[in-house]
């Protein structure tokens, strides 16, 4: 009697462990911060709550610039094997993928796609996407992506000024 009491606590132990474990792992962070080495300034992103979008339930995070103008919305993509970030400012949008050859920026699929093409081309700069092609190699955290996003995304504007409150 006493060994099976003695195995069921460690199970159940065993089993708190491993779920709290997978609980913290899969939480986002309270707030990502940091300098986008940009006229921009500093960044925060927030995770609010998670939005439908065309059948798909996506994580959503929000991020803001000190000199920015208006808040900068990333749709998280969860995919088995390494997730996808739709970047959504006022006046483009863009997404950040991750694949065999790292992770990096490329335009939004169409499926998620909600601004028209000819609205992205007059704000996107197709030289810059092609150097974010691929930032950093491997899977990478959520953490790191969302700052990795807010320290390149500026740069893929033809003028940042669309996006930043500075004069």
């Amino acid at each position: 009697m006493k060994r099976v009491n003695l195995f069921s606590g460690i199970a159940l132990t065993l089993m708190l462990f491993v779920g709290l474990g997978t609980v913290t792992a899969n939480s986002a962070p309270e707030a990502v911060t940091g300098n986008s080495q940009t006229l921009l300034g500093n960044y925060q992103i927030t995770e609010l709550e998670p939005e439908t979008i065309k059948k798909e339930t996506l994580r959503k995070f929000q991020l803001t610039y000190e000199n920015g103008n208006a808040p900068i919305t990333i749709y998280l993509n969860e995919r088995a094997k390494c997730n996808d970030y739709i970047v959504r400012s006022n006046v483009m949008e863009v997404q950040y993928v991750c694949n065999k050859q790292g992770f990096g920026a490329t335009r939004v699929n169409s499926k998620f796609s909600l601004y028209p093409e000819q609205t992205n081309n007059m704000f996107l700069s197709t030289e810059a996407l092609g150097y974010q092609s691929r930032i950093t190699g491997g899977e990478i955290s959520v953490e790191k992506a969302l700052g990795l996003i807010a320290c390149y995304y500026p740069s893929l504007l033809k003028n940042m000024q669309n996006i930043a409150a500075v004069n």
